[in-house]
């Protein structure tokens, strides 16, 4: 990496500085400079596995496993998981112009997926090479194309809830400027404005004022938004997503992964909860493993998280799906009396048991692996 020394040298010294600079001079700084460069850099450095070879051959390994390269190095999680579990893999890029041929020789069993978001060309390029990928090579793609077409796609997981009758807040999706401009003249406020990409809240708005929600609206349809902490020139332009605005709720981390389930509240820093850091370790209920289990069941989804509002009432309303997560703040997914695990379903009892264990290792990754492994590809040959 000899020839990376004067752009290493440069982020170093830009993340110096990042680190002394208050947190509104680095933020009006990102609106002005694109930043996604220095972005992946950073999570570059993050990755240990970074320099290694391509490729990690384990003896006896039942499956040789597909990993493909996230642009934010996420994908170092299975990396991990592989070599914890002793299964042999290859790091795949899907973003090259040979890449039908380099997935085609690289002799895998399956392949496993942290798609990458935060530029939409990125998400559009790995929706369309994971559907050819799944569907016209006919390999095997874990998590499935189904569940990482609505990752981070605010307006698909809108769609999908209301065609399936999933509950989730009032949504109104416009891609008409007069008809999103007569609703913001009159709906309720406050109302949350949402672009339709963006982690940990950056796409989220929470407005009080008439007068600032037409004007984003007005944006919307002329300049563009953009997420806070993205690409300024990575904009969403001519359409307005707008949800009802609910007070005073408590936002549950429910996951399934395979058979095993997981759940813990979401803290609040400011207006928020997704990105706030803060993790809750209440226990789920009954109630929210069968919310869980129903909604997972209706996409046959068995990676994704389904981050859910509890209002008032006792209603459990979707607020977002998302089939890779976790990968920041929090080690497990459950606590129980201060131990994780893991809850399964026993159907010929009727009852949820607990399992103390890591299950939620790597963010998860583990738990993806262990289910390909012994689930997806015996069924996928008939074991």
């Amino acid at each position: 990496m000899a020839q990376l020394t004067k752009r290493d040298s440069l982020y170093r010294l830009l993340r110096y500085f990042a680190r002394l600079a208050p947190a509104s001079v680095t933020g009006f700084v990102r609106r002005l400079v694109p930043s996604t460069t220095y972005d992946r850099y950073l999570r570059e450095q993050s990755n240990p596995f970074a320099d290694e070879p391509n490729s990690w051959d384990c003896l006896g390994s039942r499956y040789t496993l597909g990993i493909i390269k996230d642009h934010f190095h996420y994908h170092r999680h299975y990396i991990r998981a592989c070599r914890e579990m002793g299964f042999s893999y290859r790091v795949l890029d899907v973003g090259t112009s040979d890449w039908i041929e380099g997935f085609q020789d690289s002799d895998c069993d399956a392949f496993l997926v942290w798609p990458s978001t935060g530029l939409s060309v990125w998400k559009d390029m790995f929706d369309d090479r994971l559907r050819v990928l799944q569907k016209e090579m006919d390999q095997i793609v874990y998590p499935r194309l189904e569940e990482t077409w609505l990752y981070d796609s605010k307006f698909r997981q809108h769609y999908w809830m209301k065609a399936n009758d999933v509950p989730h807040p009032r949504t109104w999706v416009f891609y008409d400027r007069q008809k999103a401009l007569a609703f913001a003249e009159k709906t309720a406020l406050p109302i949350v404005f949402k672009t339709n990409n963006g982690a940990s809240a950056s796409g989220v708005f929470i407005l009080r004022s008439r007068s600032k929600l037409v004007g984003m609206v007005r944006g919307a349809f002329t300049r563009g938004i953009t997420p806070r902490r993205h690409n300024p020139r990575d904009r969403q332009w001519h359409c307005v997503l707008l949800q009802e605005y609910l007070s005073d709720v408590t936002e549950w981390r429910l996951v399934r992964i395979g058979d095993s389930y997981f759940g813990h509240t979401k803290g609040r820093s400011g207006n928020f909860h997704s990105g706030s850091g803060v993790v809750g370790w209440n226990v789920p209920e009954r109630r929210h493993l069968e919310f869980l289990r129903s909604v997972t069941d209706k996409g046959t989804f068995t990676s994704m998280d389904v981050d859910a509002f509890e209002v008032a009432d006792g209603r459990l309303l979707v607020n977002e799906l998302q089939t890779v997560f976790g990968s920041g703040f929090s080690v497990h997914q459950l606590e129980v009396h201060g131990k994780p695990g893991r809850f399964t379903y026993r159907e010929d009892l009727d009852e949820w048991l607990f399992e103390e264990g890591d299950f939620a290792r790597n963010a998860c990754a583990n738990a993806r692996v262990d289910y390909l492994v012994n689930v997806v590809l015996p069924e996928a040959r008939g074991e």
